[in-house]
């Protein structure tokens, strides 16, 4: 008894050290591969709109502007390195983003209000080999309360779309 106490002790031990480090905040090191002015590759086509992201990284945080056409007020998002949550003014609400370690990809995660009801933003993003392209997944969840159950034979909720789009790097 004694000996599988000890062995589920010693289990918990090294599961929740692995738990620890995978939370472990970013460094700015970590992240000067971001750091830049990306714009998306629309790959010719004239039909998808222009938008751009300017990333900063500093001891503290990483900092991401996107920029569109028409946005009198573009979104600046502040994620502290620790993982703790930081708000921002998003058009007469507030959008509420935290950097997130996920074995080794770097993920934010946004909550946007509008209209008093909260969609989430998760952002998975990666630098190719060369530092030449930022590729984000990105996954968008309306979180609005009136989804209900899925319909019979769907795999996906109806609240919930995922894309993956890619930036290329600027001078």
């Amino acid at each position: 008894m004694r000996r599988t106490l000890a062995a589920c002790g010693l289990v918990t031990l090294v599961l929740a050290s692995g738990l620890v480090q995978a939370q472990a905040p970013f460094t700015a090191a970590e992240l000067t591969r971001l750091a830049g002015t990306w714009e998306l590759d629309a790959a010719g086509d004239p039909s998808v709109p222009a938008e751009r992201r300017i990333i900063t990284v500093s001891s503290d945080s990483l900092k991401v502007e996107i920029v569109r056409a028409g946005d009198a007020r573009p979104p600046r998002l502040t994620y502290r390195l620790d993982g703790q949550n930081t708000a921002a003014d998003f058009g007469s609400g507030k959008a509420t983003g935290r950097l997130i370690r996920e074995r080794s990809a770097v993920v934010t995660e946004t909550v946007y209000e509008v209209n008093n009801s909260p969609i989430t933003i998760r952002d998975i993003l990666s630098v190719n080999a060369d530092g030449s392209r930022l590729t984000v997944n990105t996954t968008l969840r309306v979180e609005h309360g009136y989804e209900g159950p899925l319909p019979p034979g769907a795999t996906k909720s109806p609240n919930v779309s995922n894309a993956v789009v890619v930036f290329i790097r600027r001078p």
